[in-house]
């Protein structure tokens, strides 16, 4: 009986004993995969490592606070694979400037990439190379939902006020934009230029209000349902 006894509590020690190293490695690994913003300084580190194309692939970004960018030389996220969940925060204060083409809060949304629940507000508004801009992304082929962005968006061809462009494979469901976008060609208060789909999406914002050179621009001053049309 005691040797019964024995076995069972060594049996039990070594349960726990297998436990205490598995809990720690998936919480680890939890905490790999799921990164908290709190401060402009979060949001600049996750610009820096964006860098690679799979970084952020099968990552989760949770925005935790409002963050205000103003003053801030922000440098946009270059390519996003993962899911951004803006969980109805506002990143404020927005600014992106120089010369550079494909510019937004982020520049490129993977096929896998999702972003939900964010609102943003400044201006995109680039020197010299300043094609294909929005407000929220320069290129989206992932899934933009319930996103907002309220601002200025100004460059030369596909200009968007949440998309420069919206590829094929892209999604933007249930977002709207509020301000003004300016450009030359293709330019539109969702997305400058759309091969995806645009579903429930609203712009309340002015398109081409000020004179510009150039060819006759898309534009419409709000949309509903849309999928494969030139300019939303």
């Amino acid at each position: 009986m005691k040797r019964n006894i024995s076995k069972f509590l060594s049996l039990l020690l070594a349960a726990v004993l297998l436990l205490s190293l598995i809990a720690p490695a998936a919480l680890a690994a939890e905490s790999a995969n799921s990164i908290y913003l709190r401060t402009a300084e979060d949001l600049a580190e996750l610009s820096r490592n964006c860098t690679l194309d799979s970084w952020s692939q099968g990552k989760t970004v949770y925005l935790e606070a409002d963050i205000d960018l103003t003053g801030v030389d922000y440098t946009p996220i270059p390519t996003f694979g993962g899911t951004f969940e803006g969980q109805g925060h506002t990143i404020s204060g927005l600014s992106v400037t120089g010369s550079g083409n494909v510019r937004g809060l982020f520049r490129y949304i993977q096929p896998s990439g999702a972003v939900r629940d964010l609102h943003v507000s400044g201006a995109i508004d680039p020197s010299d190379r300043k094609n294909t801009l929005g407000g929220l992304v320069g290129e989206n082929q992932g899934t933009i939902t319930n996103c907002t962005f309220s601002g200025t968006v100004s460059g030369a061809d596909s200009i968007g006020g949440i998309a420069g462009i919206n590829e094929a494979q892209g999604q933007i469901i249930n977002c709207s934009f509020s301000g003004s976008v300016t450009g030359e060609h293709y330019v539109g208060g969702i997305a400058g230029q759309n091969y995806g789909s645009i579903v429930q999406c609203e712009n309340s914002g002015s398109i081409n209000t000020t004179e510009v050179d150039g060819m006759p621009t898309w534009g419409t001053t709000s949309a509903e349902s849309w999928g494969g049309s030139p300019a939303i």
